[in-house]
């Protein structure tokens, strides 16, 4: 388990009692819990030229990239990247996020989450989404009784998380902006950056 902090999120540690029930209930044996880790210097990579682009230049390029789905293409992919790195240094095969289709981001979405498992299928890493298709927080939470966990957590929360308005999937002009800006500026960076770090960490191994 692993959780992480943006830098522009509150309580990333309150994660760690719900990762002590889990380690409680499945034993030290099953279950490791790998802290909150800061994954800013990861995510600034991603913001150009995004944030310096007018937005009549963000249409021309990229589409209808709202700020909103921009915030968390680039902070889950962040996310993904560090975990991929983790992954290839410690031989896991499978990361499994909590994404639910329901919350309406473009980055929960079929189309992004091709592309992301695409992504992962070059460095032989499977992207499970177990609840992806839970709709009902009802469900959810008996789910976690009959697991024997009482249902309440203390989630971190980041501040740039801006709730959609509707209940309707974003438009889709919309989720092909995420697509076109993850392909041209997030999908070739976040490749650079894991090369680059595997090949830190080897060159340190080999010291």
């Amino acid at each position: 388990m692993v959780t992480f902090e943006n830098g522009a999120g509150l309580g990333s540690k309150n994660v760690e009692h719900g990762a002590k029930r889990i380690i409680q209930h499945y034993g030290e044996d099953k279950a490791t819990f790998l802290g909150a880790h800061c994954t800013a210097g990861i995510w600034r990579e991603f913001f150009l030229p995004y944030l310096n682009m007018k937005p009549s230049e963000v249409l021309k390029e990229y589409g209808e990239l709202t700020v909103s789905q921009f915030n968390c293409l680039t902070c889950r992919s962040a996310m993904y990247v560090w975990s991929i790195i983790q992954a290839q240094e410690t031989g896991i095969s499978y990361i499994a996020d909590g994404a639910r289709k329901d919350q309406g981001f473009v980055i929960e979405l079929p189309c992004m989450i091709e592309k992301f498992r695409g992504f992962m299928s070059e460095f032989s890493i499977e992207l499970l989404l177990p609840v992806w298709d839970l709709n009902s927080n009802w469900e959810q939470k008996n789910l976690l009784l009959r697991r024997g966990f009482i249902p309440k957590t203390l989630e971190s929360q980041c501040l740039l998380g801006a709730p959609l308005l509707g209940d309707k999937e974003p438009e889709e002009e919309i989720q092909e902006a995420v697509g076109k800006y993850f392909d041209k500026i997030v999908l070739p960076r976040a490749r650079n950056i894991i090369s680059s770090e595997l090949k830190l960490k080897q060159g340190d191994e080999n010291e």
